[in-house]
């Protein structure tokens, strides 16, 4: 059987694993898409990314410092202009060491910043908001997105039946209702997701919920009434 056939649920070390790989960026190509689309409709998945992210971007922080000797400024100033020849001759055993010694530590230096671009990109801005409030008229779930991204937080505990699932839906004019995945009915925020069935969210009126048997529509369209709804605003 396929892994993405699988109901993760009952594999949770499985679901560790992709989730750290995720996180990381080794899983590549089709299969992180394919990850991608499970975080929508998995909530609990989302979390254990998000779990996985605070545990993994400090670190790529964290390094021992290695203050470099005096021979190497020496090095370094006889490389600048203005020096003679024989100051350059001179510094020849701090040039070795700058070979031996400097480049590794240096690589390393680069190796870590990359890992902080990496795992630490400039946040993408998120201009479109939408706030779905519950019955009582309290803020409930807050969608951000972009063109082509979102990212979704919950904000109350929300009661669900049980065998029922509140499902996400984008409002697009002259198209069918298209699903944004599950809602997660306690206090969570989900990592930045690709926007699905990669539809423009410029596009996107309004966002709806309407309660869906577990595990959401089996026919991949709204089958219950409309119970909250909002508009995407331009912020």
């Amino acid at each position: 059987m396929s892994v993405w056939n699988m109901e993760l649920r009952k594999f949770p070390r499985l679901a560790e694993l992709l989730a750290a790989s995720y996180v990381l960026g080794t899983l590549q190509g089709r299969a992180r898409l394919r990850f991608a689309h499970m975080l929508r409709q998995r909530p609990w998945l989302a979390r254990i990314v998000a779990r996985w992210e605070d545990a993994l971007m400090p670190k790529a922080l964290t390094g021992p410092a290695r203050p470099a000797p005096a021979s190497v400024w020496h090095a370094v100033q006889a490389q600048l202009p203005g020096h003679t020849g024989p100051a350059r001759m001179a510094t020849a055993p701090a040039q070795s060491w700058w070979r031996a010694s400097w480049w590794p530590a240096l690589s390393a230096a680069l190796t870590v910043a990359l890992l902080v671009v990496w795992f630490w990109p400039t946040p993408p801005q998120m201009p479109y908001t939408a706030v779905l409030t519950n019955a009582q008229g309290k803020p409930t779930w807050v969608i951000r997105a972009n063109a082509h991204d979102m990212r979704l937080r919950t904000l109350e505990n929300v009661a669900l039946p049980q065998g029922h699932s509140y499902q996400l839906w984008a409002l697009v004019p002259h198209r069918k209702p298209i699903s944004m995945g599950l809602l997660p009915t306690q206090p969570s925020e989900s990592p930045i997701l690709p926007a699905p069935d990669h539809i423009d969210m410029q596009s996107v009126e309004l966002v709806a919920v309407t309660m869906e048997p577990a595990g959401g529509s089996p026919t991949g369209q709204p089958t219950g009434p409309i119970l909250f709804k909002a508009y995407l605003i331009r912020s």
